[in-house]
């Protein structure tokens, strides 16, 4: 049995509601449960036996696949060929094949590529497209010229007096979209969040402090491209596009839309109603797209929201998309792996930003194929082995200077 077709449902499920204004991150993932692993004997055919089995096999080796994760990809699907299943990662595994890609003795620069404010001021003076920040939030750090926020009133008086709507706020540092919010506009002292809801901006100002003292970007949000806003709805939705480096100069790997569910404000996954495509890598083809993981993941062929069509439409700006993100990268040639999050606008893609532990478990839902597939597998080796030489050269240095 595969997954569920879907075509021009008009519904759709709420995501997950932040407790302010900030969005919280995902919960850890749970244990299976009785009725799960009934449910999948029922339907698949597949003994609870079978399944423990499975799972245990999976959790040792590379692949490092906890019960969770077996279920979240459906790997108890019997369609799926064996060899097939072993291509899978956990996030485990994902880590381990990222770290031998990117091993911190041979990518200082991890930390600084990290820093959201830095990286992206980076970006702006090299003449690459990205975001625009207008005030950073913090207590202790300071940005040259850019204005800060130092407490909860400064965050109210920049919200009234000086802030440029449309707004995006992150974490200086973070994943996951956790603590992001996007403020369309104000009203007086209320501001109209990119979900629908209203904040008072006092309580915004409080919370945003409270929880990111140390750190938190004021940016100008940006649009989609229309050609997207039609599919996915006002929302940015960013194309993940992961870049390697074996030695002969950055190249694209993969390529997945993370399509926002319609009353979110980030694009991340996690969020119920959300939606993953792969894309062609070479034309910018939407391949397949799903929402939803385990039991409840379903195949759509058109938005199930907007009705608009979906696979086979090709992404504007894909020559362009690919060459920010080799671009991006070869800034920091000693990155073997990276990840980029790619706005793609009227005005041409903007990265917004790099992620040296890419989360390969995108591809992995989106293609429902595993990121150590043979189409791929050569792609990380060589990546490692390249890395795996430097390590060896720079241990050998160190040892001469002792």
């Amino acid at each position: 049995m595969g997954i569920k077709t879907r075509g021009n449902a008009m519904t759709d499920t709420g995501i997950q509601a932040p407790k302010g204004a900030l969005l919280d991150g995902p919960g850890a993932a749970k244990k299976a449960e009785a009725p799960l692993i009934a449910q999948v004997a029922q339907q698949f055919g597949v003994s609870p036996l079978r399944q423990m089995r499975d799972i245990f096999s999976m959790r040792r080796g590379a692949q490092k696949l906890s019960g969770p994760e077996y279920y979240s990809l459906r790997l108890f699907d019997p369609d799926i060929a064996p060899t097939a299943k072993r291509a899978f990662l956990g996030q485990a595994g994902i880590n381990a094949l990222n770290t031998s890609m990117n091993p911190p003795v041979a990518v200082p620069t991890r930390a600084f590529v990290g820093n959201k404010l830095l990286y992206t001021q980076l970006l702006a003076q090299l003449g690459i497209g990205t975001s625009t920040t207008q005030a950073l939030v913090s207590k202790f750090r300071d940005a040259g010229k850019l204005p800060i926020l130092r407490s909860a009133d400064d965050i109210a008086t920049f919200l009234r007096e000086t802030a440029q709507f449309p707004l995006f706020g992150k974490p200086h540092h973070g994943s996951l979209s956790e603590g992001s919010v996007r403020i369309d506009g104000r009203d007086g002292d209320t501001l109209r969040l990119g979900n629908g809801l209203t904040q008072d901006i006092a309580a915004f100002a409080e919370e945003v402090m409270d929880r990111y003292p140390g750190g938190f970007l004021m940016q100008t949000a940006l649009d989609p491209h229309p050609d997207m806003a039609v599919i996915a709805g006002p929302s940015i939705g960013c194309v993940r596009i992961v870049t390697v480096n074996d030695g002969a100069g950055p190249t694209p790997a993969y390529a997945v839309w993370k399509l926002p569910a319609p009353a979110a404000m980030s694009d991340n996954f996690w969020q119920d109603g959300s939606l993953l495509a792969h894309i062609d890598l070479h034309s910018g083809e939407i391949l397949t797209c799903v929402r939803g993981t385990g039991l409840k993941a379903e195949r759509m062929a058109d938005h199930p929201v907007s009705g608009a069509p979906m696979v086979g439409v090709t992404l504007p700006f894909w020559a362009e998309t690919l060459k920010i993100a080799q671009d991006a990268h070869a800034v920091f040639p000693e990155f073997g792996v990276c990840g980029f999050d790619i706005a793609v606008t009227a005005d041409g893609p903007k990265v917004l930003e790099c992620n040296d532990n890419p989360s390969h478990m995108l591809y992995q839902i989106a293609s429902g194929t595993g990121v150590t597939q043979p189409e791929l597998a050569p792609t990380w080796d060589a990546v490692a082995q390249r890395q795996s030489k430097q390590v060896a050269r720079l241990n050998a240095g160190t040892r001469k200077k002792r």
